[in-house]
């Protein structure tokens, strides 16, 4: 099991599984997710929001566009993307709150003034269109900190994740994340991807996950 590395901002990165979540309780939440129009393909689909406040107090911000810099992100930097919102049935449910606790407990943020982007993301494999979690390679997403959330796999093969120091160097942690098990990434010394996912058999498959930022 890959072990965390400490570092002058306190870590680079944490691996924990989260024993007492049922994360087949996310499955209706990601049937009806909209397709992600800011990509080339319909292999995405995909739901943002923006919260401050305690896991059983979230205060939903403005809608607002996510935009990032074109120098964290080559494929879409620049580009006003309007996701639609996080449905509130979903937010209001206690395995939503655990994962909010879990991203507030290990970044050590102060969720009352510290804003967390939320990104619900289905990625589907077919035979026609293998799913690409991360189109836009290895990233940094230009926060503190990104907790990527795996919820569900199904039908596929792929999607491990990798945590790099140097975009030119091999990886410092490459595991395929299990429905439970997150990792915390210090955004601002490592950089991240998740290599694309192909269906294991003749019907498409899904990668479900949730990343929320701070």
């Amino acid at each position: 099991m890959p072990t965390s590395t400490p570092t002058s901002a306190a870590f680079d990165y944490k691996l924990q599984m989260l024993s007492a979540l049922h994360p087949e309780r996310f499955d209706p939440y990601f049937e009806n997710l909209p397709v992600d129009p800011y990509i080339k393909g319909t292999f995405r689909r995909r739901r943002f929001s923006r919260f401050t406040g305690t896991p059983d107090n979230l205060q939903r911000l403005e809608h607002k566009y996510f935009i990032q810099s074109s120098a964290v992100n080559q494929l879409a930097g620049g580009i006003k993307r309007d996701f639609p919102e996080l449905e509130d049935s979903l937010t209001e449910t206690p395995e939503f709150q655990t994962l909010v606790a879990s991203f507030i407990d290990f970044s050590k943020i102060d969720p009352m003034v510290t804003e967390m982007g939320i990104h619900q993301i289905r990625v589907v494999a077919s035979k026609d269109e293998q799913g690409e979690p991360a189109p836009e390679g290895i990233h940094k997403d230009g926060f503190d900190f990104v907790g990527i959330f795996c919820i569900k796999r199904d039908g596929i093969s792929g999607g491990e994740t990798h945590l790099y120091r140097e975009k030119d160097q091999p990886p410092i942690f490459d595991k395929v994340l299990v429905p439970g098990e997150f990792v915390m990434v210090n955004d601002r010394t490592l950089y991240h991807y998740a290599s694309a996912v192909a269906p294991t058999g003749d019907t498409q498959g899904t990668r479900d996950v949730f990343v929320i930022t701070a």
